[in-house]
């Protein structure tokens, strides 16, 4: 499950073993990949890349994306960070999970530098 159009992210439902969490360690990009893939993903900006190729993306000069679409996933995506930023302030272990878990889940072949 991700945290997507509900705004509710869980990790998978299974226990986590005791000392898991300190085996899988990350930095600020791996967390900003998290913060990245968490914003983006299952949202908007999946729908605005579902289907088709458009043959005027291999033309230089024209919008790909709306004002109306960019708004939308602005506000989508800031809504998202709003809702990790204060899972991170107000309940910072399971911040720490959901990092790790998406890290491990869905960043681990992103690049880190």
């Amino acid at each position: 499950m991700g945290w997507g159009r509900g705004g509710a992210y869980s990790p998978a439902q299974r226990p986590v073993p005791a000392g898991a969490q300190k085996a899988i360690s990350y930095q600020f990009r791996d967390e900003a990949n998290a913060l990245t893939a968490l914003a983006f993903r299952n949202g908007f900006l999946e729908d605005l890349h579902a289907g088709k190729p458009s043959p005027l993306l291999d033309q230089p000069g024209y919008s790909r994306i709306s004002n109306a679409e960019m708004k939308r996933l602005m506000i989508e995506t800031s809504a998202k960070l709003a809702r990790m930023l204060a899972l991170k302030q107000q309940k910072p272990a399971e911040y720490d999970l959901l990092i790790r878990d998406c890290k491990q889940n869905y960043c681990r072949t992103w690049q880190r530098d």
